[in-house]
């Protein structure tokens, strides 16, 4: 052959524009129409679409009204070329998977030793790569039984025998499938070898071009080197120049960026400086990146030979300043600021009218990133990554669905479902159902799953939505909004759960049931029909999995969301791109950026083989990691060469250190030692983007007066505002947290518990109250009888406890520790007592503050002499008799209610006992609350009450947060309000007063 059948395409050329100007030239004098004859195989659609733009913009420039296009297709196509045959169908990747993932868990059941039967999906997908990477590369897995050593033989027989589930039982149910089937990669092998075959017998006799790929796998190069061949056919490299080339060629390596070209061009016998360039029209263009080519292509020698920069360094010098115009290099602190410099390069850059920009990576974070700072300025770039499906709104939904009816109970999951944009339709039609959706969510999640703690199923989440609709039902208050929507989620949840026992069945009834739940809108826009279609493939596909746990169907599931989607929620702005490497090799932009330049991102690191060494994948053909990092110099070299480029990093990444990418070092490293001066000129460039982005991103001087440490909160609401009534449990809150005072009372705010709240000592001495409640309504004065009656009023009170079968054995636990004593002193109270209450309510007026207090004592015993005995049940320590007297005053107070005959149904009576009966610290004896005389003690309370109520009269007088709390860094229910934790909470009283 010869060497005029592969051409190149320069380094940071428009490869679009002059693969499509030399075809153009090539055929220059023939019919228009010889162009629709001509054949251009691509390696993506993105490129085919970028060339027929080319085409169309070159018939403008012309002045031609129309142009015929060439028949453009991908490599991916190759399978399906009617010259191949008709080779077997393709095997289904989802079919595919889940027999793999099947076959691997019994292997795992059978060899525990390769790993958890939860790795199968894993491992799974970990076969299939090499299936993949096998038919990639040609390579026939049958020669596993010789590449490994004797060293590593014991294992390697463990793993020779795994790996039967892809050379044996894999390849035995594609042969047995109607019509038979073939790996993806196998098939297009398949079909490039039976083009080839056929070209040699009958050579083609059309004009052939394939272009934009470097040959890094056999089957393309397998490819290439067939279309070369051919009588009328031609190979375009892009990014490569013959010249440069030529002074490396030897030490050139797989690490290298024309490493790919090399193997390619040794295959046909071909030298570099035989190759010839496309377009001889774009000498012009390449004269003038000449320099730019020369310095990154010298950055970018292999290491060993690095040593040339010696003797390259006075030429280097000459051409340094047109070789960095236009170049820059920001380096930022963190990835947000990358970012912001990033997205601030693309916005000056379309200052300039008509032009275009640029982001190319492979890192998605810093894509999505630069995204959501482009919208700063109402640009929404066009992104060829485009979202990750798994990720999509349809997707989640489905997700929940299934986490929900199939793994394990988490309320924020079905909080998260209830208020899913998709929930109740979305905003179809009128959006009637959207809104009653929301709304019976808002009221089950503040009603239910922020009161009900311990939930761990949904049929006990339907439980206590029953139980909270009768209790308001029962007591007259307000009801829960109308909570069909939701009981109608929880019932078809629950349904969903029970289906089975085939991955199928549950497939079918969870596409199903999403469906019900979310109607068309599910699948009505932007992502909708991909999901639609890979979660309908999953579900055909299921039928090969057979029975499966319900555990393992969320993740079974989950593996069918893979890849990303373009939403058509927006229109992209045609100026502003995001690309990934692969989409930028044909491709150019005004200015481009290449972010993420660090090591482990660009290049990534070389991921881990679970199969075979080094040595071994060499044996068997495969490519060795370094071939991943060659494609990616490749393709750093080929943007670096545009004409406005900006290289951009991040010095740290989740809160570590990061290392400059290898490319970035050495080109920094080469230009100190050529220019150091240009160099620093270069990086203050790059430096004057991220200090802007730092200057948009820092507050202005309004932000910055809110963020100055606040000042500990201290309300002074008017007086008329102020609360008028408070219980006695709450006087302890005034004085230890007036704050809580104002919002509960002034502000009208009830404190919420966070959804899935697991159980509390709250939600213990509510359960605890609960059985002594029933144990005071039965019979009985021995301490026998009274423990009997103790026993079933515990167990009655424990199965109605919103708890778990843990808690509640516990909570068991603690009342029997407290049973013996308990019962004894009960019997003594009994016998000693002539009228006892229990849950009394009770309230006292001071008319000359227009002040009320209540109160609800847990039990109050009338004695034989007529004065009373005022109890108090607690789980945990009672207060100290100090702590009684100046903070926790309660118990008095309702002895002050009580002496006034405030309680209902009992008359007024001195207290000759306030005591607290202890379930937890004191083991079920009683404490007296204090030493002194209970009467004086009530007397006194009042007193004091009147005094502090009297206090808050005054318009001055504010309710201060945390002003006597228990604990200094105590957590109470209403410091997110108050901004704790924003405060010094060491103030004197002098500044922060005590608010009583």
């Amino acid at each position: 052959m010869t060497a005029e059948r592969i051409f190149a395409v320069a380094p940071g050329a428009d490869f679009a524009r002059e693969l499509a100007l030399g075809l153009r030239g090539r055929l220059a004098g023939q019919p228009p129409e010889a162009t629709a004859r001509v054949s251009l195989t691509l390696n993506t659609r993105r490129a085919g679409r970028a060339v027929a733009l080319a085409f169309e913009a070159l018939a403008r420039e012309a002045g031609e009204a129309a142009c015929f296009l060439p028949r453009i297709r991908t490599l991916d196509d190759l399978a399906d070329d009617p010259g191949a045959g008709a080779p077997p169908p393709a095997a289904d990747p989802a079919r595919r998977l889940l027999t793999l993932t099947r076959l691997t868990a019994a292997a795992l059941a059978q060899a525990p030793a390769l790993g958890p039967p939860a790795a199968a999906p894993a491992l799974a997908e970990a076969l299939g790569a090499l299936l993949d990477e096998t038919g990639r590369e040609m390579a026939s897995l049958e020669a596993l039984d010789a590449v490994a050593p004797e060293a590593h033989a014991e294992r390697w027989a463990l793993t020779l025998d795994f790996l039967r589930i892809v050379r044996e039982a894999w390849p035995a149910i594609l042969e047995a499938q109607e019509g038979g089937a073939m790996e993806a990669e196998a098939r297009r092998a398949a079909a490039v070898a039976a083009l080839a075959a056929r070209w040699r017998a009958a050579p083609p006799g059309g004009v052939m071009v394939a272009a934009g790929s470097t040959g890094s796998r056999a089957v393309t190069a397998a490819f290439l080197a067939a279309v070369a061949r051919a009588p009328q056919g031609a190979v375009v490299l892009p990014g490569f120049d013959p010249a440069l080339a030529a002074e490396v060629w030897g030490d050139i390596g797989e690490e290298h960026p024309w490493g790919g070209v090399r193997r390619l061009l040794d295959g046909l016998g071909v030298a570099p400086d035989e190759v010839a360039w496309w377009a001889e029209d774009a000498v012009a263009e390449r004269a003038a990146a000449a320099p730019r080519r020369r310095l990154i292509a010298q950055a970018l020698r292999p290491a060993p030979v690095t040593d040339a920069w010696i003797g390259a360094l006075s030429g280097l010098r000459e051409s340094v300043a047109a070789a960095t115009t236009g170049l820059a290099i920001a380096e930022a602190d963190d990835p947000r600021l990358e970012a912001g410099a990033v997205a601030l390069a693309l916005r000056e850059a379309l200052e300039t009218p008509g032009a275009t920009a640029a982001l190319i990576t492979p890192d998605r974070e810093l894509a999505r990133r630069v995204t959501a700072a482009l919208a700063r300025w109402d640009i929404r770039p066009d992104d060829s990554g485009g979202r990750p499906m798994a990720l999509t709104p349809p997707a989640m939904f489905l997700k929940l669905v299934a986490e929900l009816a199939f793994g394990t109970f988490d309320a924020v999951v079905l909080t998260a479902l209830l208020k899913h944009p998709l929930a109740g339709g979305g905003a179809e039609g009128d959006g009637s159902g959207r809104r009653a959706q929301l709304r019976a969510a808002q009221g089950f999640e503040i009603g239910v799953l922020r009161r009900a703690p311990g939930l761990d199923g949904l049929a006990q989440a339907r439980a206590a939505l029953d139980r909270e609709m009768r209790r308001r039902a029962e007591r007259e208050a307000t009801p829960l909004p109308d909570q069909t929507p939701v009981i109608a989620a929880l019932d078809a949840l629950i349904a969903l759960g029970e289906a089975g026992p085939t991955l199928e069945a549950m497939a079918a009834a969870h596409l199903a049931t999403a469906e019900a739940l979310a109607g068309p809108a599910l699948w009505a826009r932007g992502a909708g029909a991909a999901v639609r279609a890979a979660a309908e493939g999953f579900s055909r596909a299921a039928e090969v999995y057979g029975p499966c746990a319900p555990d393992d169907y969320p993740r079974l599931f989950a593996t069918c969301l893979g890849g990303a989607v373009r939403e058509d929620a927006y229109v992209a702005d045609p100026r502003v791109s995001i690309w990934g490497p692969l989409e930028a090799r044909m491709q150019r932009a005004d200015l481009v950026v290449l972010g993420g330049l660090n090591e482990g991102v660009w290049p990534k690191a070389p991921p881990p083989d679970p199969w075979m060494n080094r040595e071994m994948r060499a044996a068997m053909g495969l490519a060795p990691p370094e071939r991943l990092t060659g494609l990616a110099a490749h393709d750093v070299l080929t943007a670096a060469c545009g004409p406005r480029v900006l290289l951009t990093r991040a010095l740290r990444s989740g809160g570590a250190p990061t290392t400059r990418s290898r490319w970035l070092e050495r080109l920094t490293t080469l230009l100190a030692g050529v220019d150091a001066g240009r160099l620093a000129e270069i990086r203050a460039e790059g430096g004057r983007l991220v200090r802007l982005a730092a200057v948009l991103s820092a507050p202005d001087d309004a932000e910055r007066a809110a963020a100055r440490p606040a000042v500990r909160p201290r309300p002074r609401p008017p007086v008329e505002h102020r609360p008028r009534r408070l219980s006695a449990t709450q006087v302890e809150a005034l004085i230890r947290d007036p704050f809580e005072i104002y919002a509960r009372k002034v502000l009208r705010l009830e404190a919420l518990h966070p959804v899935g709240r697991d159980t509390d000592a709250r939600d213990r001495g509510e359960a605890l109250h609960a059985a002594l409640e029933r144990l005071a309504e039965a019979p009985g004065a021995s301490p026998d009888e009274i423990a009997a009656a103790f026993d079933a009023a515990a167990d009655a009170a424990l199965a109605e406890a919103a708890a778990g079968p843990a808690q509640r054995r516990l909570w068991r636990a603690r009342l029997r520790r407290a049973r013996e004593t308990f019962c004894v002193e009960e019997a003594a109270r009994r016998a000693a007592a002539r009228v006892s209450r229990q849950e009394v309510s009770g309230a006292r007026e001071a008319p000359d503050l227009d002040f009320t207090l209540t109160a609800r004592a847990d039990r109050i015993d009338i004695l034989q002499g007529g004065d009373a005995a005022i109890y108090d049940y607690k789980t945990g320590a009672p207060p100290s008799a100090s702590q009684v007297e100046k903070f926790s005053p309660q118990l008095p107070l309702e002895a002050a209610i009580l002496r006034a005959g405030g309680f209902v149904g009992l008359p007024a009576a001195a207290s000759a006992r306030l005591a607290y009966i202890g379930l937890g610290g004191l083991r079920g004896a009683a404490r007296d609350a204090a030493s002194g005389d209970p009467a004086a003690m009530a007397e006194e309370a009042w007193a004091k009450l009147l005094r502090l109520v009297a206090r808050y009269e005054d318009p001055a007088q504010p309710y201060t947060a945390h002003a006597r709390v228990k604990i200094l860094r105590e957590a109470r229910d209403y410091d997110h309000l108050a901004r704790f934790g924003e405060w010094e909470d060491g103030e004197s009283e002098a500044e922060g007063g005590d608010g009583g």
